[in-house]
């Protein structure tokens, strides 16, 4: 009773930050309606489930919750009965998770297959920086595989913020090459088509794969329907105006 009334608080709320349900005795059957709680809440940031007696299947259950959640940042789960099974149940959900930060199963009876299930996991994620999974049965190879790649995660902002900074570059250069192409032509009406085709051909070489079909036919289309007259001062800053804001 007092888990369902806590279920329907936390799909209810749209404030609270922090749930600490630690030593509360948690089991698979509360463990499963918290996941189902949590799958549509959109507040929670922070969960700590530690020094419970959540086993295989509550952790599996909570792994498919956080496919979906997007806004939890820290999971604690430390000092469950987690094991293997359930903590290859979160291992494919960090390959698909991209919001947690901090990741804690400390002590939760994990070996090797669940420690190489992980360490696959975290080739393949880059958000979290932060991961404690000090279990006994795990060997240290392992254990030290999982630190190396979190440590790299630790490094990645930097990288990933300029690899961000080039694509929007990357994406930046064909809108500019579209529109300097479109001016030209809607400015020189009176061009020759030798310098129209090397207009289009040059605009298509530096948007690459970027310039559409679409956007290619829109440029033949006002090559061939450009006036014959050159175009009044009044006419050409309409144009230049409309050119710098068509996209």
């Amino acid at each position: 009773a007092e888990c369902a009334k806590l279920a329907k608080i936390i799909e209810s709320t749209n404030t609270l930050k922090t749930l600490n349900l630690r030593r509360t005795s948690m089991r698979d059957a509360e463990a499963e309606v918290l996941a189902k709680a949590l799958t549509s809440n959109a507040s929670i940031t922070v969960l700590f489930i530690d020094y419970n007696n959540i086993g295989p299947a509550g952790a599996s259950a909570l792994a498919e919750m956080l496919k979906i959640n997007a806004t939890l940042k820290t999971f604690s789960i430390q000092r469950n009965y987690i094991s293997n099974i359930g903590a290859t149940a979160l291992a494919e959900m960090l390959k698909i998770n991209v919001t947690l930060v901090e990741f804690n199963i400390y002590d939760n009876m994990i070996g090797e297959v669940g420690g190489t299930a992980l360490v696959d996991a975290l080739i393949v994620n880059s958000s979290l920086t932060f991961f404690s999974v000090g279990c006994k049965q795990m060997s240290d190879a392992t254990k030290a595989k999982i630190d190396a790649l979190v440590e790299h995660n630790r490094e990645r902002p930097a990288e990933a913020a300029a690899r961000a900074k080039a694509e929007r570059y990357r994406r930046a250069v064909p809108f500019a090459a579209l529109r300097t192409a479109r001016r030209t032509l809607l400015l020189w009406p009176s061009a020759p088509a030798l310098v129209v085709d090397t207009i289009i051909v040059q605009a298509d070489a530096r948007c690459g794969d970027e310039l559409s079909t679409a956007q290619r036919h829109a440029l033949i289309v006002m090559a061939r329907q450009r006036p014959v007259q050159p175009r009044t001062h009044a006419e050409v800053l309409q144009v230049m105006q409309h050119a710098s804001t068509a996209q």
